[in-house]
C-alpha cells in the first residue's frame, strides 16, 4: 500500500466497512477501494456471532483491497461507542517565571502520568481537549503564548479489551501486520465539526442501526460519553409491536416503506404508501407508519434525556445537538420532529464530500481522516519538525 494511503476498518452495529484512500484536494479524499458487508451485529457490548463477524471483516478486506489493487498490511480500526469509554483528567505544571510556552512544555505535560489507574482497559488515544493559561485563557495550541503555568484537560479513550482481543485475533489470522485502534466518536467530532463549534461545546448524537452513542464535545476531545443498544432498527421494529399483522411485511420492506413517508407532511386519512419487490406488493397506511416512527423516536429521545441526567452537567442544555449516523437520518422530517420533541434545535451532520455526503458515511470517512493524520504524524519529516521542543 502506498505511503500516502491508509486502510480503515469501521465496525458499526449492523455492518463493517473497509476503505482504502488518500488525501485529495480541499480536505476531500481519493477513495481507492471501499466495501461494506452486513453482519449480525452487537448489543450491550457483545457480538451476537463472532464467526459471522470474522467472515464479514474478511469479506470487506478482500473486496476493498481488490478494488484498490493493494495488499493491506497496516490497518486502522475504529472502536464504536459501546466498546469505548472516556475518562478526563487535568494535568498542571507551574514555571518559575512568566515566559513563552515552548513545544517541550506541551510535550512534558502530555507525557505526565495519569492520576487514575485505568485497570486493564486499553488506552488507545490520549488527547488534550484544550489548554488553560495562568490568566484562565483557553487555547488549542499554547506554544508561543506567555504564562507562568500550563494546565491541560486530557481525554483518555479506553477500548474494551474484549473488542481489541477479538479484532487482533481476526486480523492476525488475515495477515495484517500492524493495527492501530481509533475512537470513532472523536474522529467524527474532529472531522465533521469546525474548531469554533467544538471550542464552544457541542453534543454529538450518533444513531446507528441497533446502537447509539451520546458524546459531549469540548475542544479537541470528548469529555463524556455514553452508548446503548437502541437505534434506527428499533424505530422500524415499532411497527411490529403496534400491529401484529405487520409480521407479514419483511423488515427490509418496512424500512423501505418508512423511507417513503415524511413526518413533517400533512396527509389525508386513508392514504397508503406502497412497495413492490419480486415476491409481492405491499401497501401500508401512512398514518400508521408515521405513528409508529414517532413512537420509536420517542423511545430514543427518552434515552437521550437519560444521558443528560447521567452526565450531571446542567450546562449541556445550552449546547447544540448534532445528529449523525445512518440509523434515522434518512427519515424525512426527522430533524424537525426531534427538535420539537426535545425542545432544542437538532442539526444533521454529514461529510461534505461529493458522492459521500450522507450521515451514514460520517463514521468511516471520519476514521479515514484521522488515519491519514496519524500516518502523517508518524512520518520522519513530521517528527523532525514537531518532535523537538522549542
Amino acid at each position: 500500500m502506498g505511503r500516502r494511503s491508509a486502510a480503515v476498518l469501521d465496525v458499526r452495529s449492523a455492518d463493517v466497512t473497509v476503505v482504502v484512500g488518500q488525501r485529495g484536494v480541499n480536505n476531500t479524499f481519493v477513495i481507492q477501494g471501499m466495501y461494506t458487508q452486513p453482519y449480525k451485529g452487537y448489543a450491550d457490548a457483545e457480538f451476537f456471532d463472532t464467526q459471522d463477524l470474522q467472515e464479514a471483516v474478511f469479506a470487506a478486506l478482500d473486496e476493498a483491497s481488490a478494488e484498490a489493487g493493494v495488499r493491506i498490511r497496516e490497518l486502522y480500526v475504529g472502536v464504536p461507542g459501546e466498546f469505548l469509554s472516556v475518562r478526563t483528567q487535568r494535568c498542571f505544571m507551574r514555571f518559575e517565571n512568566k515566559r513563552k510556552i515552548v513545544r517541550a512544555d506541551v510535550k512534558a505535560l502530555y507525557e505526565s502520568e495519569p492520576k487514575e489507574d485505568f485497570g486493564d482497559a486499553a488506552v488507545i488515544r490520549k488527547e488534550a481537549a484544550y489548554y488553560v493559561l495562568s490568566d484562565r485563557r483557553r487555547a488549542f495550541d499554547p506554544v508561543g503564548m506567555v504564562s507562568n503555568s500550563l494546565e491541560g484537560q486530557f481525554c483518555y479513550f479506553l477500548a474494551d479489551n474484549r473488542f481489541i482481543d477479538c479484532m487482533d485475533n481476526f486480523l492476525a489470522e488475515y495477515g495484517i501486520r500492524r493495527r492501530e485502534y481509533l475512537p470513532s466518536s472523536q474522529a467524527q467530532a474532529l472531522y465533521l465539526l469546525p474548531r469554533s463549534a467544538r471550542m464552544a461545546g457541542a453534543i454529538l448524537w450518533d444513531v446507528d442501526k441497533i446502537s447509539m452513542t451520546f458524546s459531549v464535545l469540548e475542544g479537541e476531545g470528548v469529555v463524556w460519553q455514553q452508548a446503548c443498544s437502541a437505534g434506527g432498527g428499533h424505530v422500524t421494529a415499532q411497527a411490529y409491536f403496534e400491529e401484529p399483522t405487520a409480521q407479514d411485511v419483511p423488515f427490509s420492506v418496512m424500512e423501505a416503506l418508512i423511507g417513503k413517508i415524511n413526518l413533517a407532511s400533512m396527509d389525508d386519512a386513508g392514504v397508503t404508501v406502497e412497495y413492490t419487490d419480486r415476491r409481492a406488493s405491499y401497501a401500508v397506511s401512512v398514518g400508521f407508519l408515521k405513528g409508529c416512527v414517532q413512537d420509536g423516536l420517542d423511545v430514543l429521545c427518552d434515552l437521550f434525556g437519560q444521558f443528560f441526567e447521567l452526565s450531571g452537567d446542567p450546562g449541556l442544555y445550552y449546547r447544540p445537538i448534532y445528529l449523525t449516523g445512518g440509523g434515522i437520518t434518512e427519515i424525512r422530517g426527522v430533524r424537525e420532529y426531534l427538535s420539537m420533541r426535545l425542545g432544542r434545535v437538532v442539526d444533521i451532520l454529514a461529510p461534505q464530500v461529493p458522492s459521500y455526503e450522507k450521515a451514514a458515511q460520517s463514521s468511516v470517512l471520519s476514521l479515514l481522516d484521522m488515519a491519514l493524520h496519524r500516518r502523517r504524524e508518524k512520518s520522519f519529516l513530521y517528527k523532525l519538525f514537531h518532535g523537538i521542543g522549542g
